[in-house]
């Protein structure tokens, strides 16, 4: 059967006031939503503690997913899946890779306490979305998470740990920043919402893509009201600190540079790709400064006009009229 999917590839300031909603439905939780361990089911399967039937009664609404998708073995139903599979984990830096991640993370408690609750609320506040069944499964390093019109999945071994060694042969110091436990719920939330809410302005504008960015950035603190304003962004303290301290600088830069409103794609990346530092900025700058910027004006809108629901939030599609309601001047 083919699915209809949309698979998205993953690689602040502090609210001081949360909407009444968001408050009352943060502690409810949805036995349903709780994580899924496909990881540890497959890597039992994989060292023959549960037979090939077993683990297919229980995983085949992912399993197709995951063959297909994440590490491009054919669907389950296809001759010679099982066996593709195997050899696929037979790689010994892979399975070095996997046990290490089962090492680490034993349950999955410690993610329902936090998603489950923010999935939830997320549901609530957007009652057109589809409840999906929340998995976590392993790629080597592959497919990051996952979201279909069934399904919500997310790679435990992109996060070891900033200092696992495997890491450093592949990627950069500021990528590495990111791959840590603390990063798990975030880009389960960030994945379920680009997926769900997908950008439909203009790539090449630079004002859009940071408007569209803060929007993600804004629901995100109100899902995790508990975590550190510069969690939402994915930023370091130190990182977090310098885009407030400099905060007039940045805004003044963009707007002497044009940058706002002009369209190129190369600006674009400037500000929004994740890199060591944003070159229109200062070699001293954080990258993706475009997302901590665009939440700032979202920030500031929504506490102009309070009132907004979030569903009213992401349907405002005029960047230079939400740029003028927010009153933005740092």
């Amino acid at each position: 059967m083919m699915l209809n999917r949309k698979i998205i590839l993953l690689f602040l300031l502090y609210l001081s006031c949360i909407s009444c909603s968001c408050r009352r439905t943060f502690s409810e939780r949805n036995p349903e939503l709780d994580v899924k361990r496909f990881d540890t089911g497959l890597c039992k399967y994989l060292n023959k503690q549960v037979t090939e039937e077993a683990f297919t009664v229980q995983y085949k609404s992912f399993l197709d997913v995951f063959g297909m998708s994440v590490i491009g073995v054919g669907s389950s139903d296809s001759i010679g899946f099982y066996e593709r599979l195997n050899t696929f984990f037979l790689e010994p830096t892979l399975m070095s890779l996997y046990k290490r991640e089962q090492e680490l993370f034993p349950d999955f408690e410690f993610v329902d306490r936090e998603l489950n609750p923010a999935l939830t609320m997320l549901l609530k506040e957007f009652p057109g979305l589809k409840s999906p069944s929340v998995y976590v499964h392993v790629s080597g390093l592959n497919q990051n998470v996952i979201v279909t019109d069934e399904v919500l999945s997310l790679s435990a071994d992109k996060y070891l740990g900033i200092d696992y060694p495997l890491y450093k042969d592949f990627f950069y110091d500021y990528q590495r920043q990111n791959m840590t436990p603390e990063r798990i719920v975030p880009d389960y939330l960030l994945g379920f919402m680009m997926a769900n809410f997908p950008f439909e302005g203009n790539q090449e504008v630079l004002l859009e893509r940071m408007l569209y960015e803060g929007k993600l950035r804004y629901i995100l603190s109100l899902l995790l009201p508990e975590r550190d304003p510069q969690e939402y962004v994915a930023y370091t303290k130190a990182q977090y600190s310098w885009c407030n301290d400099h905060q007039s600088e940045i805004w003044k830069i963009i707007l002497k540079s044009d940058h706002l409103y002009v369209s190129d794609y190369m600006i674009v990346t400037q500000y929004m790709n994740d890199a060591p530092y944003t070159v229109a900025i200062s070699p001293k700058s954080p990258g993706r400064i475009g997302e901590w910027v665009g939440y700032q004006i979202i920030s500031a809108f929504m506490k102009n006009r309070p009132k907004t629901t979030l569903i009213d939030l992401m349907k405002l599609t005029d960047a230079g009229q939400l740029l003028k309601d927010s009153k933005y001047k740092p």
